[in-house]
């Protein structure tokens, strides 16, 4: 893997003995491994991998490439002989993700080791999708909306949101999802005005609109996307909510291309949605990249230092919330293409689908 390459090369062009992953996310992106409880080293000559008993076996039938290694004691504590026995004096590590347990662990049992902090080393690679991540995307992506179709079909008034997100999360697993990317989120009429309202009880009744974000995880990618569906005829002060924000997510997606500023694609949204004067009530960032984790890069905000490149998946999901009224959010996943973008979700969202 080109990521594991260029990080080898680092290590031996700065004079680092190795680099201690610690992020499980970062290792199976590295490794393929998908067992847990595991720490990666990484060193110029070879790599280790530090787990217990239980992931043994799997280990070496995953990763025969990589030097398992069983803990005895405490990871950390195996971890620390092995660095003596390297005679590795400087560690690049994870600053976001070794805790300070490790740290001191670290430290305390290898005299005279210097750790470096390093942040985001793996993830910029994670920004960019190759074709076989773009396929299980593409699945992900399939196995939700087939899941919200067959649940939307049955909605009515009578139902708890509860109710509808459990449908919803046995399609997903019906149809081949490993399970939901993220809690499902289901709120209907006023509720909906949270952004990430947690699924209650709550009765829905007729003519309210119901606000469901949900995703499918398969072989590790995730899927999330947003759609607002209608127990009875639309509104005419929600059909105009709904079309300000289906308008300002169609201006953000014709503005995405190869070397856009992603504070600029939030922007075509953003202002889009004050001019009709609903600034306040669009609080949160445009989208976020999305992949082995739901949120991880590039940022799409309006404080985003990111350029976009080809390759980089991400959200496009601008909302309005109005407290005491409801809200709409509009979300889908794009993909950044040599001249532009793709869509890669197709759920129904036109007014003329979706509405009684």
């Amino acid at each position: 893997m080109d990521c594991l390459k260029e990080i080898k090369q680092t290590l031996t062009e700065e004079n680092i003995g190795g680099f201690l992953i610690t992020n499980a996310v970062n290792i199976h992106y590295i490794t393929n491994f998908t067992g847990s409880e595991s720490i990666l080293l990484i060193t110029p000559d070879r790599d280790y991998l530090f787990t217990d008993f239980r992931y043994i076996e799997q280990a070496q039938q995953d990763i025969p490439w990589i030097k398992v290694v069983e803990k005895k004691v405490s990871l950390e504590r195996t971890i620390c002989g092995k660095l003596k026995r390297l005679k590795i004096k400087k560690l690049y590590i994870e600053s976001l993700h070794l805790t300070v347990y490790q740290y001191h662990e670290i430290i305390d049992g290898n005299s005279g080791i210097h750790l470096i902090p390093t942040k985001g080393i793996v993830e910029k690679y994670r920004k960019y999708k190759t074709d076989q991540e773009l396929e299980k995307l593409r699945t992900a992506i399939s196995i939700a909306e087939n899941a919200y179709e067959g649940v939307r079909k049955k909605i009515q008034a009578g139902f708890s949101e509860k109710r509808i997100a459990d449908f919803l999360e046995y399609e997903i697993r019906n149809r081949g999802g490993q399970r939901s990317s993220f809690e499902i989120i289901c709120a209907a009429g006023k509720r909906a005005s949270l952004p990430h309202a947690r699924a209650t009880e709550r009765i829905i009744e007729g003519k309210e609109a119901v606000l469901v974000d949900w995703g499918a995880s398969f072989q590790f990618y995730n899927s999330d996307l947003t759609r607002v569906c209608f127990i009875d005829k639309i509104s005419p002060d929600y059909k105009k909510i709904y079309q300000i924000v289906l308008d300002a997510q169609d201006l953000a997606i014709d503005s995405i291309k190869p070397g856009r500023k992603a504070r600029e694609v939030d922007g075509a949204a953003r202002s889009y949605i004050e001019k009709k004067g609903f600034a306040k009530c669009f609080g949160h960032g445009l989208g976020h990249g999305i992949g082995l984790e739901v949120h991880e890069g590039p940022i799409i905000n309006s404080r985003s230092k990111e350029i976009l490149e080809e390759n980089m998946v991400f959200t496009v999901e601008p909302g309005i919330y109005i407290p005491g009224w409801g809200g709409v959010r509009i979300e889908d996943m794009v993909l950044v293409t040599p001249s532009g973008c793709e869509v890669l979700s197709r759920a129904p969202k036109k007014l003329e689908e979706i509405a009684g």
